[in-house]
């Protein structure tokens, strides 16, 4: 049987929101942030296991809690190697295809780990990735042997930061990706600053039910009914990770343009 399971990588030293992972949703008072991630993958059909993969700093002591009061499977790794804290804790749990999930992304929906995941069986693929969904709720699965692979032969520090860059950047392995169509593709569903706590607090205020995700479906209507919600979070801005450094040359172009600073992008043409 091929085992497959979620990896949720998650620590507490966040310079932008400290602690976030444990803070509750809803803010009135709920499970918390890194609860619910918990709860959406737990839900999910395709998976057998779910792991925490969190860091040794003292300061993640209280995730390491966290999941010995929850009885959630957990490893302790580098701070900095996640790509090695992944490969640890895929070779500790014996996982042969692996999700990555991430403690601050509470809105990634059971069902759309279970199509990514049977895409990749399916196709054989060594790499499956999501998009067209609101920013933190895409969804990537990769193989054992591919994660193997990048932890023996990655030594650039973003792909030791970052668990997939070089799966995605190197040749040999097989990429897929899944496009999903969505009416709120351009909200921001990742939580990262306050305002961003704001939104989903506000949102599992008024959508959450306990046993309950909150659905795409649900967050839409709310949207249609309250448009004023996208504006609460709507300035923050996302730390991106180039694959390439055409890919970045494209953001940088793409940006420069919709400033107008049209003197500047002469000069990268």
């Amino acid at each position: 049987m091929v085992k497959v399971g979620a990896i949720i990588q998650v620590r507490l030293g966040s310079e932008r929101l400290p602690g976030k992972a444990l803070l509750p949703l809803p803010f009135s008072g709920g499970p918390s942030l890194l609860e619910h991630v918990v709860a959406n993958a737990c839900s999910a059909q395709s998976l057998h296991q779910t792991i925490i993969a969190t860091t040794t700093r003292s300061a993640d002591d209280a995730i390491k809690a966290f999941c010995s009061e929850m009885e959630i499977p957990c490893l302790r790794g580098s701070a900095d190697d996640v790509l090695e804290r992944f490969r640890q804790t895929a070779h500790s749990y014996e996982l042969d295809v692996i999700v990555r999930l991430t403690g601050d992304n509470p809105f990634v929906m059971p069902e759309t780990i279970d199509r990514a995941v049977e895409q990749l069986q399916q196709t054989n693929s060594d790499y499956i990735i999501t998009t067209g969904l609101p920013l933190g709720t895409n969804v990537e699965v990769f193989t054992r042997q591919a994660l193997e692979k990048a932890a023996i032969q990655a030594t650039a520090t973003a792909d030791r930061e970052h668990v997939t860059p070089f799966i995605r950047r190197e040749a040999g392995f097989n990429i897929r990706t899944i496009h999903c169509d969505s009416a709120i593709s351009q909200l921001r569903l990742t939580v990262d600053y306050p305002t961003d706590y704001a939104l989903a607090a506000m949102l599992f205020e008024r959508l959450w039910k306990p046993g309950r995700p909150v659905t795409h479906n649900a967050i839409s209507e709310l949207l249609q009914e309250n448009p004023w919600l996208r504006e609460i979070n709507a300035a923050n801005s996302q730390r991106q990770v180039f694959v390439t450094e055409e890919e970045e040359m494209t953001e940088a172009k793409k940006l420069l343009q919709d400033v107008g600073f049209t003197r500047a992008l002469l000069k990268l043409q």
